[in-house]
């Protein structure tokens, strides 16, 4: 959180009081409309004779930045005709203020007291006295803005920042303190992300306590990381390397921790960074009543993979909504857990809408290039095993509103060194191809297993494999006069075979695109609704029908007319 409280300058005081004691009024506010005038009509002592100082921000280059505005730049106008002035108008030459954005005004009200001063000049008795109370109160707006930054622990420094954590149980480490590195490995059988929160304790056999200063997540198909761990004590034991091999609590998804080297004592006191950054690590598991607490809460659930949380979601003040995904759709241990966690960590009179977030459902079609000659059999079914594992470990791991990046998946199935090159393709239930997959705010995604893979082809030349797929037609058009249906029929069947040879990997079969591919005005019309188009694979039937549904090939897979009707006038 970062203070509001902004001190001013000594010149900024001076002035202030020179227009006070000189009549004026001062530090009154005006808002800037996107266009027209700045209409003065809440100034306190209005109506006014003239401005004296007026203070603002202007666009430059996409940002905001302060300026003080001149006679240059504005005048002072009648807009409503009574005879007194009440708005500023910017010059057409002039600087303008940014649109929304608040004016700072001093100005001198038409009636004003009599001022029983004659000499405001620089040396003079009152101006001397004056500039030594503006040169007090900067001074004091000094101090109030180093107390007030002070009570925040990402500002706070030195005693003061020790003071703030010591609200929360922690303290700086001083010189001497024993410090090792730790590195945890993830668990093989585990996917998505493990978080561990700082203060996870290591040990070693002599029971000497190490424990990790900053929180650390595994990301998916990360094995593993290191973090830095303090003793627990200043007299905890110095340990060799590998002596910190158990955790004091199990964490699931973690299989092993170790410290690959010894530790060691730090020859300095802790600086305020990593007093601050240890600090904020540990606010997580002390803290009740944030959103952070909250979200970090849900998430160290076993079974939850990600969190979203909306302040307002109907816009009621009151009401936070708390979006969960679940590794799995239907995990009531889970939810039961969450809903203990949100009422234990959440804002006192704050009302919390707990949902689970929508779930989009994909098939995934992989097309592999195996180096050499390729393989078969048994060998063929543990790469595509292995390769689905892989895939399906990384999707899986996504949280909501991620995007798919396909050349992270390419990796993991390239990781096998039987695999050349892969080409991973997604598509939704009906069979519509997805080209970028992109999760929204509050989903999942949902990986229909197996995945599909078409014969793979071998990388040395001539160990390719062709397959065929069989197409079969239904065509209902409508004829032009004049047009017989054999005529009409033999114009479809070689426009049909031309489109059915130009399909490929890169160029997906559809409805759509056969249609446009046939059309002949001066013969026929094709009675969309009624095409219907099935591809036979391998045993495997896929339907296409218009506006729904295509068929994408595989490498060096051909599609073949296997069967075509062509009936007139839909019957």
């Amino acid at each position: 959180m970062t203070p509001e409280y902004s001190p001013r300058t000594y010149p900024a005081i001076v002035r202030d009081l020179l227009t006070t004691l000189t009549g004026g009024t001062v530090r009154e506010s005006a808002v800037a409309p996107t266009e027209g005038p700045v209409v003065l009509d809440r100034l306190a002592s209005r109506p006014i004779a003239r401005v004296s100082y007026l203070e603002g921000v202007t666009e430059a280059g996409g940002t905001q930045v302060p300026v003080r505005f001149t006679d240059a730049d504005f005048t002072l106008a009648d807009t409503d005709g009574d005879g007194e002035l009440d708005a500023v108008v910017f010059r057409d030459g002039g600087r303008k203020p940014a649109p929304g954005s608040t004016l700072t005004v001093n100005y001198y009200p038409v009636r004003t007291n009599p001022v029983p001063l004659t000499d405001l000049n620089i040396g003079s008795v009152a101006r001397t006295l004056l500039e030594t109370t503006a040169r007090e109160i900067a001074l004091g707006e000094q101090y109030l803005e180093r107390i007030y930054r002070s009570g925040y622990l990402e500002l706070a420094e030195g005693p003061s920042l020790e003071r703030v954590v010591a609200l929360i149980g922690v303290g700086r480490l001083p010189a001497g303190h024993p410090l090792a590195t730790v590195r945890f490995a993830r668990n093989a059988a585990s996917g998505g992300k493990v978080t561990l929160p700082a203060g996870t304790v290591v040990t070693d056999a002599a029971a000497n306590r190490y424990a990790t200063v900053a929180t650390l997540t595994l990301e998916a198909g990360e094995e593993s990381r290191a973090v830095l761990a303090a003793g627990a004590t200043a007299d905890t034991a110095l340990v060799d390397a590998g002596a910190l091999d158990r955790l004091e609590t199990l964490i699931a998804g973690i299989s092993t921790v170790t410290n690959p080297e010894p530790a060691y004592r730090q020859a300095a006191g802790e600086s305020d960074e990593d007093l601050r950054r240890r600090a904020q690590g540990a606010l997580h598991g002390a803290v009740r009543g944030t959103l952070d607490a909250l979200r970090f809460g849900v998430l160290s659930v076993t079974g939850v993979k990600s969190v979203e949380i909306t302040e307002f979601p109907n816009g009621v003040p009151g009401e936070v909504r708390v979006d969960v995904a679940y590794a799995s759709p239907d995990d009531p241990v889970a939810a039961a857990a969450v809903a203990e966690r949100i009422e234990e960590l959440r804002p006192a009179g704050i009302r919390v809408l707990s949902s689970v977030a929508a779930r989009l459902t994909v098939t995934v079609r992989v097309d592999l290039i195996l180096t050499g000659t390729g393989v078969s059999g048994a060998e063929l079914d543990d790469v595509t095993a292995g390769v689905e594992e892989r895939i399906a470990a990384r999707l899986t791991a996504l949280g909501p509103g991620a995007t798919v990046r396909v050349n992270a998946l390419t990796a993991a199935a390239l990781s096998d060194e039987r695999v050349a090159d892969a080409t991973v393709a997604f598509a939704a239930q009906d069979g519509t191809p997805i080209e970028t997959l992109v999760l929204q705010t509050g989903q999942v995604l949902d990986v229909v297993r197996p995945f599909t893979f078409p014969p793979p082809v071998a990388e040395q030349a001539g160990a390719t494999v062709a397959t065929t797929a069989d197409v079969d037609l239904v065509l209902p058009i409508h004829l032009v006069p004049g047009v017989t249906l054999a005529q009409a029929t033999d114009a479809i069947t070689l426009a049909v075979d031309s489109h059915l040879a130009g399909r490929g990997p890169a160029d997906p079969l559809s409805v759509d695109n056969l249609a446009a591919a046939i059309r002949d005005d001066s013969r026929f019309g094709l009675v969309r609704e009624l095409v219907t188009v099935l591809v036979e694979h391998q045993g495997q039937f896929t339907q296409l029908v218009d506006g729904q549904g295509s068929y994408l090939p595989g490498m060096s897979e051909t599609l073949r007319r296997r069967g075509m009707d062509v009936p007139e006038d839909g019957t």
